[in-house]
């Protein structure tokens, strides 16, 4: 909530407290996993057997979605996301 993304991001129409829950079970899991919370949100889509369509923007967007490969979340993390989220709206650009 300190650092809401910048308005012409996807995400900036969402109140950041709403989300905030989430990225905590993201930022729990990542600290277990040592992997960042990027990764894990991208794996976690991969775990729910969604091919998502991933935008790099620099080496370090790169980086992390590299790190979402080669490794899946147990069940039990999925759950633990799945609680935690939320039906998002859709935004445009």
């Amino acid at each position: 909530t300190e650092h809401p993304p910048p308005p012409s991001y996807r995400f900036s129409n969402y109140d950041m407290e709403n989300i905030q829950p989430t990225l905590a079970v993201l930022e729990k899991i990542d600290r277990n996993r040592r992997k960042r919370p990027a990764a894990v949100a991208l794996n976690y889509n991969l775990s729910k057997g969604a091919l998502p369509i991933v935008g790099i923007r620099n080496l370090d967007q790169a980086e992390q979605a590299l790190e979402a490969l080669g490794w899946r979340l147990t069940e039990d993390e999925v759950k633990m996301i799945d609680q935690h989220s939320f039906l998002g709206k859709k935004t445009t650009l």
